[in-house]
């Protein structure tokens, strides 16, 4: 359903305008989420199945299109994928478990692969650079470096890994790491590159039309340089 946004009252929460009265709706996102969480524009709620708030706010409009900036719908969304055999390098992959365990850390998916586990860590890039680029992180993520730092230990003993940049811009020319907010992501990208992590990105988004999520590109250029502005 349509709402219109009135401002983030605090991580989790967005007070909106929804069928003629004032509701504060939950968000899954934790990012800053400049220039797409702002007073007036259009977002799209849908009700929340758990909790005490009765929506949740899951994207916000662009042009034609919308954001997608719920972190659920994008985990479910990846998850549909797979199961649709769309994603190449999962396709001979079963999902063993979710929120696996890696020392001090917690990665979003563990795959059996034949008898080798592969893990998969996604985060979230709704953050719109310059050029009509997809971008992360668009605040300072000290969980993300820690997370970065543990997938590279599991790679240099042999493990295989991804990080996938979900990227909920609609159509982006590509995704660039932004290293405005935290310069220090780029030394632990860097390692995890060199122990043999993979990087790669996926433009999922919303429809208002259709009511749901559509897949734009689903190996979408990554650029690892770091982006200032």
């Amino acid at each position: 359903m349509e709402c219109r946004i009135i401002a983030r009252t605090s991580l989790f929460t967005v007070e909106v305008e929804v069928s003629g009265r004032r509701e504060t709706v939950y968000l899954g996102n934790t990012g800053r989420l400049r220039g797409i969480i702002e007073h007036g524009k259009k977002g799209f709620c849908i009700e929340n199945k758990s909790g005490r708030l009765k929506h949740r706010l899951i994207g916000v409009e662009k042009d034609k299109y919308a954001y997608l900036i719920d972190t659920q719908i994008q985990e479910r969304a990846f998850i549909a994928l797979h199961n649709m055999g769309l994603i190449p390098w999962l396709r001979d992959c079963s999902l063993a478990s979710k929120n696996y365990r890696l020392s001090s850390e917690i990665i979003d998916y563990a795959f059996k692969c034949n008898s080798e586990i592969v893990l998969v860590e996604l985060k979230s890039a709704v953050m719109e650079l310059e050029g009509g680029f997809a971008g992360y992180p668009d605040a300072p993520t000290s969980r993300g470096r820690r997370q970065l730092e543990v997938l590279a230990e599991y790679a240099l003993r042999g493990g295989r890994a991804f990080v996938v940049f979900i990227a909920g811009v609609p159509n982006p020319r590509g995704f660039k790491l932004y290293c405005g907010v935290d310069q220090a992501i780029k030394r632990f990208v860097d390692k995890a590159v060199k122990a043999g992590v993979v990087f790669k990105s996926i433009n999922i988004f919303l429809d208002p039309l259709v009511k749901g999520v559509v897949l734009g590109d689903l190996d979408l250029k990554t650029d690892l340089d770091c982006e200032i502005k």
